[in-house]
């Protein structure tokens, strides 16, 4: 088991540092168990960014569908790890509005990262909380995971237009906010495709933007948000389907 301390010394080894702007994708499961569970990963990382940092995680809702177009701000649980559901609901946390790629997110720019989600054009759109990371400092932690969870890169297929990832039809999902207003967005699905994200890893190593180290019991990744998008937005540019394989014949670009 992983003491508090010696999580600290991780988190302090891969780079977490004063003031950054942290977007977090995780597995309890590979970090294995921690002194004080969960929560000890989350007030550690909060101890470390700081009064000036901003701590998020991806809350990526799958269960909202075409066939469960509703989406609650407080309630619709994350589908993407045990620890983003257990930090959505810690006091003083907000969670973007976006029914399906939310965020959430606690500490001096929370409110800056996750507002405006919802009015976005895409959920990866350059105003989107993703293309915000991107261009405002920031820094991604892959907490035992690899780019196979990297919600950013998304955000780079979107800008160099990449065609075939989303169908052309969309369904009304039905947004409840925590003062249970309703609002209603089209939103446009993910088109079958097999996905090669983990093969810019090296990439963006080479760019100098990727350090790996452990922490808990598993290898974990912290990755410079700008250089990501300098290293890996050129190639998508040139080679669109650089990152996957269409498995549909779909050409819809969404923008």
């Amino acid at each position: 088991m992983t003491s508090k301390e010696k999580l600290r010394e991780h988190f302090v080894a891969l780079g977490v540092r004063e003031g950054m702007s942290l977007l977090t994708h995780s597995s309890l499961k590979r970090t294995g168990p921690i002194e004080g569970g969960p929560n000890t990963i989350i007030d550690v990382l909060l101890e470390l960014l700081g009064a000036e940092g901003t701590l998020m995680m991806s809350t990526v809702s799958g269960g909202v569908t075409p066939g469960q177009p509703m989406f609650h701000v407080d309630h619709t649980p994350s589908t993407v790890g045990a620890l983003s559901n257990i930090f959505r609901k810690r006091e003083g946390v907000l969670r973007s509005l976006h029914p399906v790629h939310s965020i959430a997110a606690f500490g001096a720019r929370a409110q800056f990262f996750t507002e405006g989600h919802l009015e976005a054009n895409t959920p990866w759109s350059p105003d989107s909380p993703y293309g915000k990371l991107m261009r405002n400092e920031g820094t991604i932690l892959f907490l035992g995971v690899n780019f196979a969870c990297n919600t950013c890169l998304h955000a780079l297929e979107i800008e160099a237009r990449v065609p075939g990832l989303h169908t052309e039809s969309t369904t009304t999902v039905h947004v409840i906010d925590s003062n249970e207003v309703c609002q209603q967005i089209e939103n446009h699905w993910h088109a079958p495709k097999k996905a090669f994200y983990v093969d810019m890893e090296h990439i963006v190593e080479r760019a100098g933007a990727l350090t790996y180290g452990v922490v808990g019991q598993g290898i974990s990744r912290l990755v410079d948000a700008k250089v990501l998008r300098e290293a890996v937005l050129p190639i998508l540019q040139q080679t669109p389907e650089r990152m996957i394989q269409r498995l549909s014949d779909s050409e819809f670009v969404w923008e």
